[in-house]
């Protein structure tokens, strides 16, 4: 498949992100860039409570059951508008058309630069991601589509009655398998259409709407946001060749709308574009397109925000005590601190969280190394991004004229710092700080460019200032006698044409915003040629398809998913028994892991295989992360060639299918 053959499953994924909440927003009075901005959040929401509703109600997981939910979630929201259409708060006072459509041009440069590098990275828009994660969330996808049931409160278990089923944040799933469902697309092609969405639609309008609310209706603010969120390399780029987390990119793509929300709620935005009341209501559908799309967002969320409430809190504590009213400001700011620190303590303790809290990964750098790599975006070792870093310093600098920044400044050194924890240090007594989000670099730096983009917006409109005021003073300071030569330069002293200006030439200068650094995170994902990192070959695949017809629908497939049987579901629809590496089992499933091969001599194996419907093995062609411990969990299912209860049914190179003939329905041991 070809990208141009692929354009219509973008449509549709960005269809369904954007038209039920553009319909809401406009309803409930928001427009322009806040319309825009806060649609992907609404559209994240209603996608992710209608799975969980279907689940509830055992109505089976359709476009049109989505589509009944979002007409009737519509027309609620306009019989609310209609009802409150004269109260003062679903009043709105539009950005300028002007603006509006100066801001969207801005993001097409982000669209061409993003598009750019996922092309030249990811080959075919139906391309097979090689890692680990993805084996989990493409057999999710098979998972639905067979079996209609897309509730986060179920997911986990992808459909194994055997094993319990846990709360996962299913939001991306959600809106792959409407992708799939939408338009017949593949699952890889789907998983990609989501990711691309993501990538160059989501992050960059969420940027945009935080910016807004930072210089309000400043157009050379505004027209450069876009160009410069798809600079920096730790997110969205990162996210996309580590993991992968697909479900983590998702949910940080808004996070700097969800920011913008509470700078409404706290009184800092210029020029409000929410307002209160909807910032409420957006704060509450925020929290919980952010849940659904994964909780680790919500604690970004929680550190990023923190500065703007305290300041606020802080603030009026300060102006009652201006109005002779002390204590009660007192009472507030111990209040807030009180709220906050127990929090804190609570979610650093909680064995709900221990699971998270416990993940371990070794240091890799020294804390001086680590404020380098955070300092000049350089995070986990890769090359400095070193324009666009001054860039970011000069918007430190800006914050002396927009005090607001300093909010962001505070968020960014917090980020750092526990950037730094991870990178460097990672002991049990950091990981109360760090635990939240796995204790993991890679999703801790992805926080950096949430406040990394808008202090790189400030510095590229700090120079715009410096430079149009130079030029103005110039042309003052001429006198009569002397030609005004810079007068007569058209749109010199235009703020927005000198902005757009500064950041081509960063752009240029930088080869393109540094695409080497954003295409060699990103290709490995895709590249089927890393030495003990690749699931299936060309090969593989072929011997797949072929299989696939020999299998009946029914029937459970055994592999070790480290050779990539598990894939065979997500490419064949033919199911496995072990959709992943790490699988919740029970006593069954591991009997059967370490001891198939053990079939003609254990009758306790034949029962397992006869409880699961196990009726063939495939030996896969791969050999994937060959050091992970987990391979001895899967010794049993190694080719049993010359084993008794075995039938080779067909074979490509080193993958294999074998019937299983060994056991009969009385569950022991034939013959």
């Amino acid at each position: 498949m070809n990208w141009i053959e692929a354009a219509p499953v973008a449509l549709v994924t960005i269809g369904w992100l954007l038209v039920p909440g553009l319909l809401a927003g406009y309803l409930l009075g928001l427009r322009g860039v806040a319309a825009w901005g806060l649609a992907p959040v609404i559209g994240i929401a209603l996608i992710a409570c209608t799975a969980v509703l279907s689940g509830f109600l055992g109505i089976g997981w359709s476009v049109g059951f989505v589509l009944l939910v979002s007409v009737a979630f519509v027309a609620v929201v306009a019989a609310i508008a209609f009802l409150l259409r004269r109260r003062a708060f679903l009043a709105a006072d539009p950005d300028p058309r002007r603006l509006t459509l100066a801001a969207g041009l801005g993001l097409l440069p982000a669209v061409v630069l993003g598009l750019t590098t996922i092309i030249e990275s990811m080959g075919a828009p139906d391309a097979l991601s090689q890692t680990y994660d993805a084996v989990f969330h493409y057999n999710a996808l098979a998972y639905i589509n067979d079996s209609h049931h897309a509730s986060a409160l179920s997911l986990s278990a992808l459909g194994n009655p055997h094993v319990p089923a846990f709360f996962y944040p299913a939001a991306w799933h959600d809106l792959a398998s409407l992708v799939m469902m939408s338009g017949g697309a593949s699952i890889p092609l789907a998983a990609n259409a989501v990711t691309v969405a993501a990538t160059v639609v989501l992050w960059p309008l969420s940027c945009l709407l935080l910016v807004r609310q930072l210089f309000g209706r400043n157009l050379a603010a505004l027209v450069v946001t876009g160009t410069l969120s798809i600079g920096f390399t730790a997110f969205p780029w990162d996210l996309l060749g580590f993991g992968v987390l697909w479900p983590n990119l998702l949910g940080m793509s808004i996070a700097p709308a969800l920011l913008a929300v509470v700078l409404t709620l706290t009184g800092w935005a210029r020029d409000d574009s929410i307002g209160k009341v909807r910032a409420w209501l957006a704060l509450a559908v925020g929290l919980v397109a952010a849940g659904f799309a994964h909780p680790n967002v919500l604690f970004s969320l929680v550190v990023l925000s923190v500065f703007p409430v305290a300041a606020r809190v802080f603030a009026r504590a300060w102006r009652l005590h201006g109005e002779g009213r002390t204590v009660r400001g007192a009472i507030e700011a111990v209040a807030f601190v009180a709220i906050f620190s127990v929090s804190w303590w609570w979610a650093a303790t909680t064995p709900k969280f221990e699971s998270t809290r416990d993940q371990y990964w070794p240091p890799f750098e020294t804390p001086a190394n680590a404020v380098g790599e955070a300092l000049f975006n350089a995070t986990n070792r890769a090359d400095a991004l070193w324009l666009l870093s001054i860039v970011v310093i000069l918007g430190v600098f800006a914050a002396r004229r927009w005090p607001v920044l300093w909010l962001l400044v505070a968020g960014h050194v917090t980020t750092t710092f526990l950037y730094v924890l991870t990178a460097s240090i990672n002991r049990m007594d950091t990981q109360k700080y760090t635990g939240y989000w796995y204790n993991d670099s890679h999703r801790l730096a992805a926080m950096l460019p949430i406040t990394g983009v808008p202090l790189a917006v400030a510095g590229i409109v700090f120079l715009t200032m410096k430079i149009v005021g130079a030029v103005q003073a110039a042309e003052k300071a001429q006198t009569p006698e002397k030609p005004r030569r810079l007068a007569g330069i058209p749109g010199l002293a235009s703020a927005g044409v000198v902005a757009v200006a500064l950041t081509l030439v960063v752009t240029v200068a930088s080869g393109g915003l540094y695409p080497t650094d954003r295409a060699t995170r990103f290709a490995m994902t895709y590249d089927p040629q890393r030495p003990n990192a690749v699931l299936l070959t060309d090969q593989m695949r072929d011997f797949y398809d072929k299989i696939a017809k020999e299998i009946p629908p029914d029937a459970v497939v055994a592999g070790n998913p480290f050779e990539g049987s598990s894939l065979l579901w997500a490419l064949e629809d033919r199911k496995v028994l072990f959709p992943h590496f790490r699988n919740t089992t029970n006593d069954e499933m591991d009997l059967l892991a370490g001891h198939l091969d053990d079939m003609a001599t254990d009758p306790a194996v034949c029962k397992a295989v006869n409880d699961f419907n196990v009726e063939y093995l495939l030996i896969g062609g791969a050999a994937f992360r060959t050091v992970d411990s987990k391979w001895k969990y899967y010794s049993g299912l190694s080719d049993p060639f010359g084993l008794p209860g075995f039938e080779l049914v067909d074979q490509s190179g080193p993958s294999k299918l074998y019937k299983i003939t060994g056991c009969g329905e009385s569950n022991q041991p034939a013959g």
